[in-house]
């Protein structure tokens, strides 16, 4: 698994479309007819809005997209369409329909602050006539697809009898069903893959004030089981993100990634876009839950409804110092972004048991062969077989959030084997650190890093500092021996 996978995968997103426009300009004056302020416009602009941004989102990441939906024969309804080819999305299925009239939301914009939004909508149901299109041609819908995205503004076009055909459809051909949904009727979105409805639309569907952690924990627990979902994802803004599993009562919170906030128009479209493809390319959904609050921190620093290239997501993944435990699916990425930077990585591993000064001293040491240093941790299975069955000590979690809060370890990755053969393929490292006792002995991946050009640097070690020398005193201590 890999960032760069999802630029292999074809999306469908279905949903209400409509056009997002802006005006821009100064304000200098009250005008003389009313107390209101006159704006002098210098700009106007038109952007795909509702499930367009989504479109949006995902076309910028790089992955393909198709759209299903309809809008009126009117001229943004025209300017719609063409927009989403222009932009690359297949728009074989989409309809303009004179019954109907595109929605249109206008924002008055001046010095960066919004002070007007009107709205041009008619919320009207989907017409019978495009829902049996989409139902008898879901074939040629669906072909190619590896994931749909429902986004949902409540507009009309997410109605019940078509959206349970989609994902009776897409469950039966392995297809993963996310949901960015709205309103109260979250039985039309009845055993979809994912949903991901913020605290505010939570609140609402659960006819409850959630302001504690027990109510969130309920209502999400209820309406994960109530709806059956495979997965809920709580949007919680300045919380990040809250994870629900299907028949398991707790949830799992991703925190956010500190940053400033210019405009969080747009970040949900983010959030789901990139929960999508990531869940497609088959990353863990915690994974996927971390990812999109890295995702979501870059586009609410931007004006507008915003978009995160795929580029600028592993470039944020790479700098994200919040949260420095990598895994096998996002750290070929990272490096190979780090390497394009002209960094230089370097790499060390070890169980880390007890961290000591010993540990601290052999990782600043290693640091300094670099610009930045992955430590492999070993998982609590393989410590056990190199160790002993009464090792470790501390478990690999704890192991990794302590090496985590060191200034010098800039990245942790869990490692299962015993050797790190297969993570040195993996990360191709310019530097692999050992400690002098192995310079006389037979060094697993020395052979592998030579051939992708590296080399392995020792390093001396602290006399007298490990965690074995620290376990023998702590026996001898509490067995009454002060000697």
């Amino acid at each position: 698994m890999n960032i760069e996978d999802i630029m292999n995968l074809n999306a469908l997103v279905f949903g209400d479309y409509m056009v997002d426009k802006y005006i821009v300009g100064n304000v200098r004056r009250i005008s003389p007819e009313a107390p209101v302020p006159v704006l002098e416009v210098t700009s106007k602009e038109s952007k795909l809005g509702g499930a367009g941004n989504v479109v949006n989102n995902i076309i910028a990441l790089g992955a393909a997209v198709r759209t299903i939906g309809y809008v009126g024969s009117d001229d943004d309804g025209s300017w719609l369409i063409a927009q989403l080819e222009r932009n690359g999305a297949d728009i074989s299925f989409m309809k303009k329909l004179s019954k109907v009239h595109t929605i249109c939301k206008t924002r008055v914009i001046s010095r960066h602050q919004q002070f007007l939004r009107y709205d041009e909508e008619r919320i009207e149901d989907i017409p019978a006539d495009y829902e049996l299109f989409i139902i008898e041609n879901m074939d040629k819908i669906m072909k190619g697809i590896h994931v749909v995205v429902i986004s949902d503004y409540n507009k009309g076009a997410v109605r019940e009898s078509v959206l349970q055909h989609i994902i009776e459809y897409a469950k039966a051909s392995g297809i993963p069903v996310i949901v960015d949904p709205k309103g109260k009727d979250y039985n039309k979105y009845r055993g979809a893959t994912i949903c991901t409805p913020n605290t505010d639309e939570l609140s609402v569907v659960s006819n409850q004030n959630l302001n504690s952690e027990e109510a969130v924990l309920k209502a999400g627990i209820d309406l994960c089981r109530k709806t059956d979902l495979q997965y809920l994802l709580l949007t919680r803004s300045e919380k990040g993100i809250s994870l629900f599993i299907h028949n398991k009562n707790e949830k799992t919170d991703f925190p956010s990634v500190p940053k400033e906030v210019i405009d969080v128009t747009g970040a949900g479209d983010t959030v789901v876009s990139v929960v999508a493809l990531l869940y497609a390319a088959k990353f863990s959904i915690e994974e996927c839950c971390r990812i999109a609050n890295i995702a979501a921190s870059v586009v609410i620093s931007k004006f507008g409804a915003s978009t995160i290239s795929n580029s600028e997501l592993i470039h944020a993944l790479s700098n994200n110092m919040q949260n420095k435990l990598l895994d096998k699916s996002t750290v070929e990425s990272i490096v190979k972004n780090l390497k394009n930077r002209k960094k230089k990585i370097v790499f060390t591993n070890g169980c880390f048991d007890l961290l000591h000064a010993g540990h601290l001293s052999s990782l600043k040491k290693a640091k300094s062969f670099g610009d930045v240093l992955i430590v492999a941790v070993n998982s609590d299975e393989s410590v056990k077989r190199l160790k002993g069955d009464l090792r470790p000590i501390i478990s690999q979690m704890d192991r990794i959030e302590l090496l985590s809060a060191l200034e010098c370890v800039d990245y942790v990755i869990l490692m299962e084997d015993d050797t790190p053969v297969n993570l040195i393929r993996l990360i191709k490292p310019d530097i692999s650190v050992k400690g002098i006792d192995w310079k006389d002995k037979l060094v697993p991946e020395k052979s592998i890093i030579e051939e992708m050009g590296g080399k392995i640097e020792f390093i001396e070690l602290e006399a007298g500092l490990s965690t074995t020398n620290i376990i023998k005193k702590i026996v001898t201590s509490c067995n009454g021996d002060t000697e």
